[in-house]
């Protein structure tokens, strides 16, 4: 790996087989709910660990691999752990069709048998998209229009 993107990048000591995380990154797409994928937070005790998974890539660049997932939300730590199970899966220690059992399990010690959360080193957020309707002022008399903003 290039020493200048060696900070911002994870490195395996194993070789990945990308086609078996590809296949595994597929189960993740779409509504479930991913308890088995969420560590502990005492801000998440209330959050529904229902998401959606909107996409989940795994690119060949070179010698590197690209994992990018998106989504309309994400647990506590919820990225890291589902990366750590592809890495189990791209190191061929595990099936890629562990991923929905996995799912279905919806309780963390299943996950944490298999596959350790996955390190931070790597992981960006690259951006948020907001819904435009989200993002209008609410109409009608309570806002008052003070000074260029409302209230």
């Amino acid at each position: 790996m290039d020493p200048f993107h060696n900070c911002y990048a994870y490195h395996s000591a194993y070789k990945l087989n990308p086609r078996a995380m590809r296949q595994a990154a597929k189960h993740f797409v779409g509504i479930h709910d991913f308890t088995s994928f969420a560590n502990a937070a005492h801000n998440d005790r209330e959050r529904s660990p229902v998401k959606k998974i909107t996409r989940f890539d795994v690119t060949e660049m070179g010698a590197i691999l690209q994992l990018e997932v998106e989504g309309t939300g994400f647990l506590y730590r919820q990225v890291r752990n589902m990366v750590a199970l592809l890495l189990q899966v791209g190191k061929e220690a595990l099936p890629p069709d562990i991923v929905p059992k996995i799912i279905a399990a919806r309780e963390r010690k299943e996950l944490a048998r298999v596959a350790l959360s996955a390190p931070p080193h790597g992981l960006y957020l690259m951006s948020v998209n907001y819904d435009e309707e989200i993002l209008k002022p609410p109409e009608g008399p309570e806002c008052l229009l003070v000074s260029g903003y409302r209230i």
